[in-house]
């Protein structure tokens, strides 16, 4: 083979190789900046727990929560079994709202609210405290060893004098971690009380973008 043979044979091979390999690259990027937007783009849904800050294989120190009202639904209605997601999530302000939990843990876990973030990986950027923009209160949910099994650990409300109706986020700590996050929505008062189940389990079935 010729001196110029043998290059234009390498340049080919050499340029088959580039092609290929540009393709890949090219795959590979498309494929990962669909998924950022996917990701980004994702909707939540209302009164399931996003689990974060989990190694692989962790279960999480809360596994399952019940959320009770004293305003609207029926005992169906409010008493949920313990679930991660479908909990019950639409309020009215100024309900009270009791908190059920199936968790490993009886003590140190807290429920802080928080005015909807878009972002919410805001919850893990930031250190959680009542001067943290959006904060509205907090609850320390805490298995009392004397009470019932069917007692609550724990209960808050939101005033309608100080809020106003819209989308929450229950931020859930446990040792000054957050582990899980959940939509919710709060409505005025009076506004869900005469709504049947039917029509409060439709109410729980809105997405909305991050």
């Amino acid at each position: 083979m010729s001196l110029l043979g043998f290059l234009i044979s390498n340049l080919y091979l050499f340029m088959k190789n580039f092609l290929f390999l540009t393709a890949v690259l090219a795959l590979f990027l498309t494929a990962n900046h669909g998924s950022a937007a996917n990701a980004a783009e994702d909707p939540m849904e209302l009164g399931k727990l996003y689990f974060v800050n989990l190694k692989e294989g962790e279960q999480p120190i809360m596994t399952g929560l019940s959320l009770f009202g004293n305003r609207c639904g029926s005992n169906d209605f409010n008493h949920k079994p313990f679930a991660t997601e479908g909990i019950r999530s639409v309020f009215e302000l100024d309900e009270w709202i009791e908190c059920y939990l199936e968790a490993n843990a009886g003590a140190g876990i807290k429920v802080m609210v928080f005015k909807h973030q878009a972002d919410q990986s805001f919850y893990q950027k930031n250190a959680l405290n009542n001067e943290t923009p959006g904060y509205i209160q907090e609850c320390d949910l805490n298995k009392d060893p004397d009470a019932e099994e069917t007692d609550h650990w724990g209960s808050f409300y939101l005033h309608p004098e100080e809020v106003e109706p819209g989308y929450y986020d229950f931020v859930f700590i446990y040792g000054n971690k957050v582990f899980a996050t959940m939509l919710t929505k709060f409505y005025k008062v009076d506004e869900l009380l005469d709504k049947p189940d039917s029509e409060l389990e439709k109410l729980m079935k809105e997405h909305i973008n991050q």
